[in-house]
């Protein structure tokens, strides 16, 4: 029988993926192969976060906007938010809902992701008319300048009974990497991914990436590299320096196999916190991410969901 600690860690770890390093870490290399050491992270501050649940940010290719999820909703419920400003290095301004056709007042939307070029927007819902208690659905426009279009659902290949969430697109568009967990209360969340030829053509069935991406532990929120090379998920395995870090696993080519995953660091992740939902900036040059650090604008008693702040840290 489960102890009461077990309980706790795997509802905990079903709300997040339901919600949406010092020069001594790992160093990642970018695309263009060049090292770099995360610089310690910072909290993206009043203008975003709050007292309440902050998550799963996404940042435009020019780093003028902002998208993330936020229980600030009239109704309580998670919804999508939005936050710009005139130019990169100054502070966001003030979000707001990003408001129907994308949002449904009626469900809770999450777990986002912004494509490279700005132009589809992945999320997961809860809404009527899915496939299970969480699809993923994906938004588009024309261009950053038009508005978005309504959601469509990504079909029964990749959407199951199962809890779908943090679809996270290639950037040719045609690779999508996603988390499934069986059940609401299921520690088994692995990091999943479908394919397609191009845009017009249909997504594939979805396979379940193999060891040592996947573990016996629970693995979510996926970010995959421009290049294919690197993917950052987060993960509750041994080695953690927090109950769920933030880990990065690299390959030699888009034919080639996983090489085993390293954690981050302190820089990024920190003891007793959930550290998750990573996002590299278009240049790779800044991480942005979502952790539970008590002290911070959530307050030293804001429970555990609403302690999610957004932080931001940078490719040195």
């Amino acid at each position: 029988m489960a102890s009461n600690t077990s309980r706790v860690q795997r509802t905990a770890i079903a709300i997040v993926i339901l919600a949406g390093a010092s020069c001594a870490g790992f160093n990642v290399r970018q695309d263009h192969n060049e090292p770099c050491a995360f610089s310690p992270a910072e909290n993206l501050g009043p203008g975003v976060n709050g007292p309440l649940f902050e998550g799963s940010p996404t940042v435009s290719a020019d780093e003028k906007t902002l998208l993330f999820t936020s229980s600030r909703a009239e109704n309580g419920q998670q919804d999508l938010f939005v936050s710009t400003r005139g130019r990169t290095g100054e502070a966001w301004g003030k979000p707001v809902n990003l408001g129907p056709p994308v949002d449904d007042p009626t469900a809770g939307d999450f777990a986002l992701r912004l494509s490279l070029d700005d132009q589809a927007l992945y999320f997961s819902s809860n809404r009527q008319g899915g496939f299970g208690s969480s699809d993923v659905y994906v938004a588009r426009r024309k261009s950053a300048n038009h508005p978005w279009g309504p959601p469509e659902n990504l079909g029964p290949l990749i959407n199951t009974e199962a809890y779908e969430a943090f679809p996270t697109p290639s950037a040719d568009g045609n690779t999508l990497y996603f988390n499934r967990s069986t059940t609401f209360d299921s520690p088994d969340s692995d990091i999943w991914a479908t394919s397609r030829t191009n845009e017009h053509e249909p997504w594939g069935a979805a396979q379940r990436l193999a060891e040592p991406v996947n573990g016996p532990g629970a693995e979510f929120s996926p970010w995959i590299a421009p290049s294919g090379l690197t993917l950052f998920f987060a993960s509750n395995r041994p080695g953690n320096i927090g109950v769920v870090d933030i880990w990065v696993a690299r390959r030699s080519s888009t034919s080639a196999s996983w090489e085993a995953p390293h954690n981050l660091g302190p820089n990024v992740n920190t003891p007793s916190a959930w550290t998750l939902g990573p996002f590299m900036s278009a240049n790779q040059r800044r991480l942005y991410f979502m952790s539970t650090r008590r002290g911070e604008l959530g307050g030293p008693d804001c429970g555990f969901i609403n302690c999610f702040d957004l932080y931001l840290t940078t490719c040195m």
